[in-house]
């Protein structure tokens, strides 16, 4: 799910997180490797290493760290469940985490790291964001992770975003567009939602996720949700549209996906916000930690510059997250559980966040400090003012006298600050994404016939 880096970045990260690793693991002992399998491009430059030292500094011991990469939830499944592969950490998205807890191929963490026998180890496991911590109270119902009635018992939020259309506004293909006039493609895009994505006016001008999950979501909330469509059902929440698995949604939805299919430039994971970039499409089914990187850093890299916005539609969209988890074929599970409590300590969470655009799921001091000196603007006067009190929570030492967390954003940073951390507004509009349970073998045949 996550940004793509050049390839001499690649590169050079990779020889020695990857590689290098990977022959002395070889001849090393089991406890001596933690083996991690996370998506493709979604850790800081230097956090592997880090690692290393923070777990020489706890434990006495040294470790190598063997980390591998995947482009797909399933991909990553499949690895687990088929093969029993014995990574020791691993990053499913929510509706994953679901998935494997469910069939039993998670191990749960453990509750007071000083059981490692290392003697005292500070917690940094509880620095988690309240939009994640799951439970009845929660302000967010993200309980993928819950078995008996407790909570968060089987991983810790790395990263969250949401799906969203990330869009060139300097296109001018909206005036040939049937859906109406309007006089920017800002306007444009804002007034119609996920119709855009339909729209003939964009012909070979679109991509999409080369992703079940995601490209079907996408359909489900338009195909139900969105007034153009001739399946509009206003009697469906965002949530209820997002997860409609049975099979007359789902033939609905197949329908549509297939009469798109004729309007895409292709599907894709990491190349469309470059393709964007480079002015060969004008919208791309996009998620927000990637549209952060194509608004900002990539432009630079690819020495080219186009404008680019990205809109949550209001019908509703996915919000999604990102966990660390120990499978339950891990041959190092005491380190893995170390690698874990060490991702959620703060200037790790904020460097992570930092490099790859996404939002950390810890809300701490810092993070909010980090908030402050990258987005806040000098003047308290600017109308785009940001309460990020579900965030962080209430009546923090740092939130203002009414116990809210306020930030006020730049004008010219709008746009990118709203998209890595999206408003309560955007929150409300968005469902999070279920297992398929019984039902993921007609959803793969769904998809199946829309590729084929």
């Amino acid at each position: 799910m996550k940004k793509k880096f050049t390839v001499f970045i690649l590169l050079a990260v990779m020889m020695s997180a990857l590689v290098l690793p990977t022959v002395l693991a070889g001849c090393q002992a089991r406890e001596e490797v933690l083996k991690v399998y996370n998506w493709s491009e979604y850790i800081g430059e230097d956090i592997i290493e880090r690692f290393e030292e923070y777990y020489h500094e706890v434990t006495g011991k040294n470790i190598t760290v063997k980390y591998e990469m995947f482009d797909e939830n399933e991909l990553m499944y499949a690895q687990i469940k088929t093969t029993k592969a014995d990574f020791d950490v691993i990053c499913p998205s929510d509706y994953m985490v679901e998935k494997m807890i469910n069939e039993n191929l998670l191990l749960k963490l453990i509750p007071d790291l000083n059981e490692l026998g290392y003697g005292e180890i500070e917690d940094y496991r509880n620095n988690t964001s309240p939009l994640f911590q799951s439970g009845e109270d929660s302000y967010f119902k993200y309980d993928y992770d819950k078995e008996s009635g407790e909570y968060n018992l089987y991983s810790r939020t790395y990263m969250t975003g949401t799906l969203g259309i990330l869009y060139a506004k300097d296109s001018t293909a909206y005036m040939n567009s049937e859906y109406g006039t309007y006089s920017s493609m800002q306007e444009y895009v804002e007034s119609n939602g996920w119709a855009v994505l339909w729209d003939k006016a964009f012909n070979q001008k679109i991509m999409m996720k080369n992703s079940l999950r995601d490209s079907y979501a996408i359909g489900a909330i338009y195909t139900l949700l969105n007034e153009r469509s001739d399946y509009f059902t206003p009697s469906l929440t965002p949530d209820m549209a997002l997860n409609a698995t049975d099979a007359e949604s789902v033939k609905k939805i197949q329908d549509l996906l297939i009469q798109q299919k004729k309007l895409l430039s292709g599907y894709e994971n990491d190349e469309g916000k470059e393709i964007i970039i480079e002015g060969d499409i004008d919208m791309t089914l996009q998620w927000a930690g990637d549209a952060v990187y194509a608004m900002d850093s990539l432009q630079e890299e690819l020495g080219l510059e186009r404008e680019l916005a990205y809109f949550v539609p209001y019908e509703g969209s996915n919000i999604f997250s990102d966990a660390w988890c120990i499978p339950k074929y891990s041959g190092n599970p005491s380190a893995a559980n170390l690698w874990i409590n060490f991702m959620c300590r703060p200037d790790i969470a904020i460097d992570n966040m930092d490099y790859i655009g996404y939002t950390a799921g810890m809300a701490t001091e810092e993070v909010y400090d980090y908030i402050l000196e990258n987005w806040a603007s000098e003047e308290e006067e600017t109308e785009y003012r940001y309460d990020l009190t579900y965030y962080f929570g209430e009546n923090r030492d740092f939130a203002d006298e009414n116990g809210r967390v306020i930030v006020y954003v730049d004008e010219e940073s709008v746009n990118a600050f709203e998209a890595q951390f999206f408003s309560p507004e955007i929150i409300e509009r968005c469902a999070v994404m279920r297992d398929f349970g019984s039902r993921s073998s007609a959803m793969n045949r769904m998809w199946r016939n829309v590729k084929a």
